[in-house]
């Protein structure tokens, strides 16, 4: 029986690869199928606010895509999950992602149950096969905010000299998203289509800050408000947040260069007893099952399951410097 449901399961999971690399290469001929299932994405993914205004423009674009596509955005969705997918460029959303999770951990504890000493760590591997996808898009997501906070001064720079030169602020944010490289173009586009599609620019910059949890974004989203109620020096605001998030990305980089050696070390000192405990189980189970089926074997366990905790709070005191 576990046997035949690991098979399915291989199946349903082969199947679901084929289909995304299909996705992925049939909206790579179609560039503007692309844009709108794009668009459609962000708005599925998006903030809090105008969500009426979005779900009319969502409803209309849905008339004019495919009868897949309709289906795909009709299935309910979570939007944390959606923006997590977006920013990896995944082809698919939320239910698939949870679909295809959920077949990986299938795989997982069929191979376990078949194969390992206890039919129990069969659990264990389906719940770390289930988790590797979503720790995957944590860590992309990661690259992602970095790469937006790198390229957000340049951005600045280039909407200021689009105000100084007399263009409206919304034509600013329109050539970010047009003369920048992503990630901070897709975002700023977003933004764009938001107010075009009538949310105000409160609206759109709040949820742009919701979509890329940045706090000097959220420093440039309210200096734009507080400069629409009050007025005063556009140009010059964004020449400062400018010059002051690169000064913070300059530190950030030379605080990360002297800690990568402890950065490294937490690594390996974390991760080696982990790797080692998984080898020996495999390898020789009769020899460690000791930790379990001994009353010492218990001490042990919980003595190095207390330092692993304390050591590795340590080290990150040590190695995190609040910036």
């Amino acid at each position: 029986m576990i046997s035949i449901s690991l098979y399915i399961a291989v199946f349903i999971f082969t199947v679901a690869i084929i289909q995304v690399v299909y996705l992925a290469w049939a909206e790579s001929r179609f560039i503007e199928k692309r844009k709108i299932k794009k668009r459609l994405m962000y708005i599925s993914a998006g903030g809090k606010h105008g969500q009426e205004k979005l779900a009319r423009y969502r409803k209309g674009v849905l008339k004019e895509v495919g009868a897949f596509e309709r289906f795909i955005f009709n299935i309910p969705r979570l939007s944390n999950l959606d923006n997590l997918l977006i920013k990896t460029k995944i082809p698919i959303n939320a239910t698939l992602f949870v679909l295809l999770s959920m077949t990986l951990g299938m795989i997982g504890f069929g191979i376990g149950y078949l194969y390992l000493p206890q039919k129990l760590a069969a659990v264990a591997v389906a719940l770390v096969c289930i988790l590797a996808p979503y720790v995957f898009l944590k860590l992309a997501e990661m690259d992602y905010y970095k790469k937006f906070h790198n390229q957000l001064p340049e951005a600045l720079d280039l909407l200021s000299r689009a105000v100084r030169s007399g263009n409206a602020l919304s034509a600013g944010l329109a050539m970010i998203g047009e003369e920048t490289e992503d990630p901070i173009r897709s975002e700023f586009s977003a933004t764009v289509d938001e107010i075009n599609l009538g949310l105000t620019m409160d609206e759109a910059l709040e949820n742009l800050c919701e979509r890329v949890p940045i706090p000097d974004l959220r420093f440039f989203s309210i200096a734009i408000l507080v400069q629409k109620e009050t007025g005063g020096n556009i140009g010059e605001i964004l020449d400062n947040i400018s010059r002051l998030i690169r000064e913070r990305i300059q530190f950030k980089d030379h605080v990360a260069a002297l800690t990568a050696e402890g950065r490294l070390s937490a690594i390996v000192l974390i991760g080696l007893p982990i790797v080692m405990f998984v080898y020996m189980y495999v390898t020789n189970y009769d020899y460690l099952s000791l930790l379990w089926t001994e009353k010492m074997g218990h001490y042990m366990i919980y003595g190095a399951v207390i330092l692993q905790i304390v050591g590795a709070y340590v080290i990150k005191r040590i190695v995190d410097i609040d910036i």
